[in-house]
């Protein structure tokens, strides 16, 4: 198995997203927030004092649905419709397939997809961005010999992942067509990162064991990517 570990280290951006993500995600921090910044609004207007109560409980009750079913219906099929159209690729049979670092939950589905698309004759090799080599390993007690898998730990955005990739594919399978498997939320956003990378990408969705509050999350945090 090929693998590049590198050091693990934060981008000072992901850091301050991940911060503003972690608000997003708990209501119980942001409807207080939403609801006190829409009175101080309120304020600035000279709302009568009846307007600035009713703006204070409607602006939560209307972030609040973002966490709704209904919601993770909408942005999901949006995302969807963000796809870029998938294209037959003329050179199926000397594919690879890459997956990219999404959390444990997630592989457990694109490792799964990525070997049974070896096992099939439909790629040559996998790659592995922007995981740990856990992931990698997995795809091997899955029956894919060693020498078939490869990998770094070093991407820490979804371009460096196309980035990477494309580094790695320009050196051991040029020309190499791209099977790009990874979660019906990220898959827009990803193909087209790999895509800009001059890669031809067939995006192959593997949906996840998730409940719905981890599905609204992730609609959410790709509609805002």
């Amino acid at each position: 198995m090929q693998w590049q570990s590198c050091p693990t280290e934060r981008l000072p951006w992901i850091t301050l997203r991940e911060l503003l993500l972690q608000v997003l995600f708990s209501p119980p921090l942001l409807l207080p927030l939403v609801a006190l910044g829409a009175v101080v609004l309120a304020r600035q207007f000279k709302l009568p004092r009846a307007g600035q109560i009713g703006v204070g409980v409607l602006a939560p009750a209307l972030v609040s649905l973002l966490y709704t079913p209904m919601t993770t219906a909408l942005l999901t099929a949006w995302l969807e419709h963000q796809q870029p159209e998938a294209k037959p690729l003329p050179n199926m049979g000397e594919a690879v397939v890459v997956l990219v670092g999404r959390g444990p939950g997630i592989a457990e589905a694109t490792t799964q997809a990525a070997a049974q698309r070896l096992r099939s004759g439909e790629a040559l090799a996998v790659y592995v961005s922007g995981d740990r080599r856990a992931t990698a390993e997995r795809i091997e007690r899955l029956g894919i010999a060693p020498n078939r898998i490869a990998g770094d730990s070093c991407a820490r955005t979804t371009w460096e992942n196309a980035t990477l990739t494309a580094s790695w594919l320009n050196k051991h399978h040029p020309g190499a067509p791209v099977l790009l498997i990874t979660d019906p939320w990220q898959l827009p956003r990803a193909s087209r990162a790999f895509q800009r990378q001059g890669l031809q990408v067939l995006p192959v969705s593997a949906a996840p064991k998730m409940n719905p509050a981890q599905q609204n999350r992730l609609a959410v945090r790709e509609t805002a990517g």
